[in-house]
């Protein structure tokens, strides 16, 4: 097992790391995304790592058991739709304490839900490293989410001024937070698995085997209001090609009427769900992917895209221009014609759109390989139990 020096010069060869969230699976989402591949790529490094989560069967409970990563589950109604925990809510932070007595580091998951935020608030209480990852530029997710964030604004700053680190995963979302908290705020971004989405598909070859043909514009998330897609379907009206739909969500039924009222019935499909495992097939038979949020932390599906060497349209919203940085052409949000002209010169023009899938391949592999972030991560905890170890680590009270 490897050996960690701090820079205190004390020597651990591991860190026992809990990754506490309302917002694992079964929630489906760039946040249990990042939580998971998290929690193998720490505990590749050597640590111990666990995940804790609300009391719901995740889909994970086999596949964790068999990495060797540790799943608790905190009792407590849960809000149907928000995933949040109500009785976690409704509880003080000491309630928690039990469950965080033999971690070294606790990593909330998210800075506007209450398992994360309890969490913390009790390992910093108890001595213990203490960091929140925020993967928000707004209170984006839902209205209700929303209401909840505005009324609660007090409950929110006082939580957030417990760590001792906030984490952002982009600069919007680090100015974003900044509005809560005085907490010192560093911008570590989500990360990919390189190996898995890659580039060098036949794409022929893979638009044969998944029975497509013809130009493929793809976009693959959630299937909700802020990701834009009334915009992206409008946009297929003066685009020659077939839009894929990966993923569910609320307004499923609208887009599904959307495209059919505007004559595109052929010309946008809805796959649902697709199993993680085949979204690098579906990414090899692409030829664009588009992503047209209305508002955005991050988003992590670019990052696939881009490793899968297929050049990307992004909207001008939170941290999408950060990742895609000259390495694919970002449009103004809410625009159905700008999404057609660039999807429209990507299509056309092959020589920009294989060098641009060049360059984001590059990027991914420069910048937001999980090997990479999760050791940014392994050092960041290190910092902090120095910060700790420095103040004798005794716990507040």
């Amino acid at each position: 097992m490897a050996v960690y020096p701090t820079g205190g010069g004390k020597i651990m060869e591991t860190l026992r790391v809990a990754l506490a969230s309302d917002w694992y699976y079964p929630k489906i989402g760039g946040v249990a995304v990042h939580i998971h591949n998290l929690a193998i790529h720490l505990s590749r490094l050597g640590h111990e790592v666990d995940i804790i989560t609300n009391d719901v069967k995740t889909g994970k409970e086999r596949e964790l058991e068999e990495l060797g990563i540790g799943l608790l589950k905190v009792p407590g109604r849960v809000l149907n739709g928000l995933s949040l925990n109500v009785g976690v809510f409704s509880r003080g932070a000491s309630a928690l304490a039990p469950l965080l007595n033999d971690y070294d580091v606790i990593h909330g998951q998210h800075a506007f839900t209450p398992l994360s935020l309890k969490a913390t608030s009790a390992a910093k209480k108890m001595g213990k490293a203490a960091l929140i990852t925020t993967h928000s530029v707004d209170f984006e997710n839902s209205n209700a989410i929303k209401l909840l964030a505005r009324t609660s604004f007090p409950y929110y700053k006082y939580y957030l001024g417990t760590p001792h680190r906030i984490v952002a995963v982009s600069k919007a979302s680090r100015e974003f937070i900044k509005k809560f908290t005085n907490v010192p705020v560093e911008v570590i971004p989500n990360g990919i698995d390189t190996s898995f989405f890659h580039d060098g598909w036949n794409k022929e070859a893979v638009k044969d085997e998944l029975g497509l043909s013809g130009k493929i514009v793809l976009y693959v998330g959630r299937i909700e209001p802020r990701k834009g897609l009334s915009f992206l379907i409008s946009a297929m009206k003066d685009v020659n090609g077939t839009l894929l739909i990966a993923g569910k969500g609320s307004t499923m039924p609208l887009l599904r009427e959307r495209a059919r009222l505007l004559g595109l019935k052929d010309k946008v499909r809805f796959l649902g769900n697709v199993d993680y495992s085949e979204l690098p097939k579906l990414y090899g038979a692409s030829d664009v992917f588009v992503l047209p949020s209305l508002s955005e932390a991050f988003g992590i599906v670019l990052l696939e895209a881009m490793a899968s060497g297929v050049p990307v349209v992004g909207t001008s919203v939170g941290g999408i221009p950060e990742i895609i940085d000259g390495c694919g052409v970002v449009v103004p949000p809410g625009s159905s014609k700008a999404i057609a002209r660039a999807v429209n010169l990507l299509l056309t023009d092959e020589r920009l759109s294989k060098r641009l899938g060049t360059l984001g391949r590059k990027r991914v592999e420069r910048l937001y390989d999980w090997s990479m972030i999760a050791r940014k991560v392994s050092n960041l905890y290190f910092h902090v139990l120095d910060e700790v170890a420095a103040n004798d680590g005794h716990p507040q009270l």
